[in-house]
């Protein structure tokens, strides 16, 4: 590309800039974009959950589709609120998307592909299929968590030896992170410092101490002012040999400017956990994500609520005795034909992934049968491998983080626990878009290994910990009563969501699907209040609109930064 044509402004439409921001940065990404153009409106802090006494739903009714979060949420708060609640689940499980995998568990696709986990036996030896974090500020999951005495540990989302590999830079190698942060911090700031003392950017310095921001450069890029501030290396990068009693270690040679330029790390997720949703302090519940859920199950009355494999098949606003109703068709899941038995309730709340709710039979208005077919679910996969050994953390000194890579599998996370064990398991591969439709392309062999191949620009010697028969692989669009992760933010507008926030009838919708937090958790729940609080009578916060960016101005902080995906 020629300089002219470099510098020529694109000519964005608003779709086509989500478009592109959610290929770099995925559904999270668009959201904080979208927040700052003012096309979404901005979520209220959790207050707490709806308050009820508990006699406030005597004599009413609820039925609730699905056994996730937000479901199960919302069976606990109406049950307490004296409701009386049933669940129907078209799987055999609760929990929707929050499934973690153990020994022995089956990973069943609607292809007919059919996987049984084989790792070890233990309570550390587990994949995360669905969400995988919880971040400090998800007050209302966490809530939950402390509530129903779900033990939680640090999540760690970052080290500065994860790695970062970028094709056709560094010879294709992996580099650990801490050696492009901090190189690019030092020639930056030695490019800032001498513009500084040379006077080059005097009009933009007006009033400001330039001795002060001198020595912030210093600080900031570990450059030394005794040599004019020049970068030559910073022990914040690492060492080619550390430091010991006879030593004080060598260190590595910068990476250079150009380099790292031409690699363009940044339009990658390589600042993904600077971004507010994933800053530390994360959490994990002890054990696997399921424990959340089982709590509901088995710690409140919930779990006696739940009837599996009900698949739901209509959903209707009637009349019955001069009084409105919901009436429910459902059949046992796996059986074919017309609905075989039927509930009518007070009220009704979905949690049914809306390309599926779409398809139920149903006397939805057309604005609102419009809105439920409008939303897309995107596609992502995910591959976990039991390990021989931990040696991300003897070799590599990992622990904890994650690895990215240009490649299909994406990035690589690396447990935040069990440190020092004997084995372990990774997430070996968290894709989204293309990359995730290619490998649900593929047969169950061929995944792992595409997912091997890829790993092992990141590891070359990979293949020798990590046998290939121990990993095991979900394709989300193939999940039956799922065939989707979180929803598609940028190819919906702020009036489709609105609408499906506003109740059909006596008909509602919940799920991270119709929060303002995409695939996160924190939306299943606080979704489950906002439909509890419309059935109860309680008063619903309405955020206000955020004031809009212009186009012309620089897009949300991090867009580039973000990668995709389930939490």
């Amino acid at each position: 590309m020629s300089d002219s044509s470099s510098s020529k402004a694109p000519n964005w439409t608003r779709r086509g800039f989500l478009e592109a921001v959610g290929r770099v940065g995925g559904a999270a990404a668009v959201y904080e974009t979208m927040v700052a153009m003012g096309l979404l409106r901005v979520p209220q802090a959790f207050a707490g959950p709806p308050q009820m006494s508990s006699s406030h739903g005597a004599g009413k009714t609820v039925v609730i589709l699905g056994a996730g979060i937000a479901g199960l949420t919302a069976a606990y708060e109406l049950q307490k609120g004296g409701y009386d609640v049933t669940i129907l689940e078209a799987k055999d499980r609760a929990g929707g998307r929050s499934f973690t995998v153990r020994r022995n568990d089956v990973i069943e696709e609607n292809t007919g592909a059919k996987q049984v986990c084989r790792f070890d036996e233990g309570p550390q030896y587990y994949f995360n299929a669905g969400p995988g974090r919880l971040p400090y500020h998800h007050k209302a999951i966490l809530h939950y968590c402390t509530l129903l005495d779900v033990q939680l540990e640090v999540y760690t989302m970052m080290t500065r030896a994860n790695f970062f590999q970028r094709d056709g830079s560094w010879a294709s190698q992996s580099v650990p992170n801490r050696r492009i942060a901090n190189d690019a911090r030092g020639w930056i700031s030695e490019l800032l410092a001498k513009s500084v003392r040379r006077g080059c950017i005097d009009d933009e310095l007006a009033g400001v101490d330039k001795d002060g921001l001198l020595s912030l450069l210093a600080t900031f890029g570990d450059v030394d002012p005794a040599d004019d501030y020049q970068y030559l290396g910073s022990s914040r990068s690492g060492y080619v040999i550390q430091p010991g009693v006879e030593s004080c270690g060598t260190l590595l040679q910068p990476l250079t400017l150009a380099d790292l330029v031409s690699s363009q790390f940044w339009m990658g997720p390589f600042y993904q956990a600077e971004e507010y949703e994933w800053q530390p302090t994360l959490f994990q519940p002890v054990g696997g994500m399921d424990r959340i859920w089982h709590a509901f199950l088995d710690k409140t009355p919930v779990g006696k609520l739940v009837h599996y494999k009900k698949e739901v098949l209509g959903v209707y606003n009637i009349t019955d005795g001069g009084l409105p109703k919901v009436k429910v068709t459902f059949r046992r899941a796996g059986s074919k034909g017309n609905a075989d038995d039927t509930i009518l309730a007070d009220y009704c709340i979905s949690t049914i992934p809306l390309p599926i709710l779409a398809k139920c039979d149903n006397n939805f208005s057309t604005e609102f049968k419009a809105a439920v077919s409008s939303v897309p679910l995107a596609d992502v996969c995910k591959v976990g491998w039991q390990t021989n050994d931990r040696f991300w953390e003897t070799q590599d000194e990992m622990y904890g983080g994650i690895s990215y890579i240009e490649d299909n599998i994406t990035q690589m996370w690396y447990p935040s626990s069990d440190y020092f064990g004997k084995k372990g398991v990774l997430l070996g591969a968290y894709n989204y878009g293309d990359d995730a439709l290619y490998m649900a392309s593929l047969g169950l062999e061929d995944r792992l290994q595409l997912a091997m191949k890829g790993a092992q620009k990141l590891h070359p010697d990979f293949a020798a910990h990590v046998p290939i028969e121990l990993g095991v692989s979900i394709a989300w669009k193939n999940v039956p009563h799922q065939l989707g992760a979180w929803v598609d933010y940028w190819a919906c507008d702020d009036a489709t969501l609105t609408k499906l926030l506003e109740p059909e009838g006596r008909f509602w919708v919940a799920g991270d699907q119709v929060s303002y937090l995409p695939s996160w958790q924190e939306g299943a729940v606080l979704s489950a209040h906002h439909a509890i609080n419309g059935i109860a009578g309680l008063p619903i916060a309405k955020p206000m609109a955020q004031e809009g960016v212009a186009m012309s101005r620089r897009p949300a902080p991090g867009i580039r930064s973000r990668t995709r995906g389930l939490p």
